[in-house]
């Protein structure tokens, strides 16, 4: 026997457990922060919100969830800031009556047609009544949509809602970044 000692074998398993431990911190240390880091979770829940309190609380008729008030839509949409009787204060930024936390942004647009094949196609008012326009613009009125324009990138989190208002079966699209 020989005085010397297996420096191989103990080598690999020190190196073995070395990398183990590594592996494990790159693994699990990330998720240790992820509760305090900002992610789209927070947008998630906050699309959902927005999306319901519009359709349910701002501009729902009352009888049922997804029939929206023609009128109260018009007014909510037109960017006229008078009385309108209805569940919102016409006065007030789009921001504030979603009740949109500093720091994002969000835009709500009614559009018809297939919502998941082709371009939708625009809602639009001219101030009395409801129409849905053949193409993705409005060619007399004001298309219904409220809010910040849409990011250049096109990167934002999307919530939608089936509604009906004025005779008409439209999707309340709503985009947060």
């Amino acid at each position: 026997m020989t005085d010397r000692a297996q420096t191989t074998i103990d080598f690999a398993i020190g190196t073995s457990v070395f990398l183990i431990t590594v592996a494990f911190v790159v693994a699990f240390v990330p998720g240790i922060f992820q509760p305090f880091a900002e992610g789209p979770q927070e947008e998630l829940a906050g699309i959902d919100r927005i999306a319901d309190t519009l359709v349910y609380d701002l501009l729902g008729d009352g009888d049922d969830g997804a029939t929206l008030d023609r009128q109260c839509t018009i007014a909510f949409f037109d960017g006229d800031s008078s009385d309108t009787g209805c569940n919102f204060d016409d006065s007030e930024s789009f921001a504030t009556q979603v009740g949109l936390s500093a720091g994002h942004h969000a835009n709500v647009t009614l559009v018809a047609g297939d919502p998941d094949g082709g371009e939708p196609n625009a809602v639009c008012s001219d101030g009395t009544r409801i129409t849905v326009s053949d193409t993705d613009t409005c060619p007399s009125g004001f298309a219904l949509d409220a809010g910040e324009p849409l990011p250049d990138d096109g990167a934002s989190v999307i919530g939608r809602r089936v509604v009906y208002v004025d005779g008409t079966t439209a999707t309340v699209i709503v985009r947060m970044w």
